[in-house]
């Protein structure tokens, strides 16, 4: 299975690849696109497409080792949960009014 995070890194930091590294790594992560299909897709080799999505591939780590903005989204969904589950017992009203709070973090 191809790797989830490569979408999430990729709306994060995709518009710091060059275009074809962009087209490349949606097609790949996103569209499910095989290399081949890719190629036909963007006119280069197979093997071009290959180095395409594994340069691309680096830029994205390079940048989430600098920023972490994948990890700071991660650690907020696994907050958000954890709170959902502290307020399951408290009153409705408030349950959701906390609910929709979070909504916009």
């Amino acid at each position: 299975m191809k790797e989830i995070k490569y979408g999430v890194l990729l709306d994060f930091y995709g518009e710091l690849l060059t275009k074809k590294q962009q087209q490349a790594l949606d097609l790949y992560y996103n569209e499910d696109y095989s290399l081949l299909e890719i190629g036909e897709h963007l006119n280069i080799s197979r093997q071009g497409v290959f180095e395409c999505i594994k340069k691309g591939a680096e830029h994205l780590e390079t940048y989430e080792a600098v920023l972490h903005l994948y990890e700071k989204e991660v650690a907020k969904e696994e907050t958000k949960a954890e709170i959902l589950q502290v307020i399951s017992s408290c009153d409705e009203a408030v349950k959701n009014r906390i609910a929709a709070l979070l909504e916009h973090l």
